[in-house]
């Protein structure tokens, strides 16, 4: 019976996340002596179960929360993998699933160092490293008093026991000695081919290696598995998380796309390296980093992330994948200056379309979002405390974070507008009417409202506005809310609250805003 998930843990002394679980009563004597290789994000931890151990603990290698949640359902899927393996007994490898474990080392080993291999010197030397491993003189082992074969034994583990625990780690296998002793010959022999070919290619030769086609497919598992579709992974996640029905069908395409780049829809068949590839290809045809990273990726992402926790999938290869990106300087975005927001709430006041009236000066009081302000109902305009507010809520449509959901005071200069009286006795959307929204049509009304607010911005002429600018019409009043709101000397907690922004530590987080106190913050920020 699988465990509990258990919670990522903080180990006293240590900022990173912990990995603690027991090790199971029933497996707890057979697993005695074996020496787990735990997949920690890029890495594989090395746990030796001694005759004492109760449990398994080991660090995470990140203070993230989230990373850290994904990094341990991993790991749990391999422990859970690992006990379930020694309660059939260890496995005896065929000499094909050898054959095909080591070509899987040798494929990496040689695609690694395919566009750069370095220079030839690098390749003797690794080579030498593997003769000296085959003849029993690599590593603590030359120094052993053992008999030849014993010394071999040692020595040739000593050098490949690192790629024989993260390929067993894979796939989760607990195997005798008998076929660990084969498989760590077998990945020796694989590592030098390799070697031998990135020695070549290192001195300008990239003809094709025929002896790679030796090595055989890892043998699927026939009975009870079958392949696990990612769309229904991606499915799974979508019913369970309920994000926007705009998220959804745009991350299902990417998510599609990704499926068509490898040719067939098998989750359980996926490595990081086919994510890589599929990484460096979006990088080639020109996709910006935070498109690829926060969309694309994090669609397959979540996915995984997903099948993982529901134990459909034992690991998750999107993680650590992400394209390199640094901010450089001119690429953070900026709020309107004091003409252009003058320019912007002048023609707002002279509209009479609804959502080009109030939007703009609503924004402009809030710091909000125009998707916020654009799905805002009559309902949504309330009293609190003897205060007007305005409700910002995912009844409406939907918020980025939980910390997005607040209630929020009405500027004054916004109330004396007519907005209240605009607003009054109003149920339903107030920029936009839902009967009217066209059949079939899947990107939610408020966003389409938000869209025809950007695009009547940018045709005001302003001469710097636009994203080439670093002033993307939809949230650029949130960079001039946060800076008007430190000119003002608005404690930055307060500024946080009103614009929806999380607080950026747990001390931060205690304690609340009152609207009262937001009141007097907003009544400070300029409209004119």
């Amino acid at each position: 019976m699988p465990l509990l998930m258990p919670r990522p843990l903080k180990r006293p002394g240590s900022t990173f996340h912990q990995l603690v679980q027991r090790i199971p009563a029933d497996v707890a004597d057979k697993a005695r002596g074996l020496t787990l290789a735990i997949p920690i994000g890029e890495t594989v931890a090395q746990i030796p179960i001694t005759p004492t151990r109760k449990d398994i603990r080991t660090s995470l290698r990140t203070r993230d929360p989230q990373e850290a949640k994904a990094r341990q359902a991993v790991a749990v899927a391999y422990l859970e993998s690992v006990w379930e393996a020694i309660r059939k007994g260890p496995k005896r490898l065929t000499h094909k699933e050898t054959l095909a474990l080591a070509g899987e080392v040798y494929r990496a080993w040689a695609d690694t160092f395919e566009d750069d291999p370095g220079p030839p010197e690098r390749w003797v030397r690794v080579e030498a490293a593997n003769i000296h491993a085959n003849a029993g003189r690599y590593g603590q082992a030359s120094l052993k008093i053992l008999s030849p074969q014993e010394r071999r034994a040692q020595s040739v583990e000593e050098r490949v026991g690192g790629f024989t625990d993260a390929m067993l780690a894979k796939r989760g296998l607990v195997i005798d000695a008998e076929s660990r002793r084969r498989l760590n010959d077998q990945i020796l022999s694989a590592l030098r081919q390799a070697t031998v070919v990135n020695l070549r290619r290192a001195g300008g030769d990239y003809s094709p290696d025929q002896g790679a086609k030796r090595f055989p497919s890892f043998p699927e598992v026939t009975g009870e598995t079958k392949a696990v579709s990612l769309l229904a992974l991606f499915d799974g996640w979508a019913r369970e998380r309920k994000p926007s029905q705009s998220t959804v069908d745009q991350w299902r395409k990417h998510v599609q796309a990704f499926i068509a780049f490898l040719g067939k829809d098998d989750a359980g068949q996926v490595m990081k390296a086919d994510v890589v590839r599929w990484k460096d290809a979006l990088v080639e045809a020109g996709g910006s980093p935070k498109t690829i990273n926060d969309a694309k990726l994090a669609a397959v992402k979540a996915a995984y992330a997903w099948g993982v926790k529901n134990v459909r999938v034992a690991s998750n290869p999107v993680i650590g994948v992400s394209v390199a990106h640094r901010k450089r300087a001119g690429e953070q975005m900026q709020g309107f200056t004091d003409a252009e927001a003058e320019a912007i709430l002048t023609a707002a006041v002279k509209e009479t379309r609804p959502h080009l009236h109030w939007i703009p000066l609503l924004c402009a009081a809030t710091g909000a979002r125009v998707g916020e302000i654009a799905q805002l109902r009559g309902q949504d305009v309330i009293e609190q405390d003897g205060i007007p507010a305005l409700r910002i809520t995912a009844e409406a449509g939907s918020v980025k974070t939980l910390g997005s959901e607040r209630v929020v005071p009405i500027h004054s200069a916004v109330i004396a507008a007519g907005f209240l009286e605009f607003a009054r006795g109003k149920r339903g959307p107030l920029f936009f009417d839902p009967a009217k929204r066209r059949t079939g049509a899947k990107k939610p009304q408020h966003k389409i409202v938000a869209k025809y607010v950007a695009e009547w911005v940018q045709e005001l002429g302003l001469e710097k506005v636009g994203r080439s600018h670093r002033k993307d019409p939809s949230h650029a009043w949130r960079h001039r809310f946060k800076t008007l709101a430190r000119q003002a000397h608005i404690n930055d907690s307060v500024a946080d609250a009103i614009v929806g922004h999380a607080p950026d530590s747990v001390a931060k987080a205690y304690g609340t805003v009152t609207l009262a106190t937001m009141k007097d913050a907003v009544e400070r920020i300029p409209l004119s």
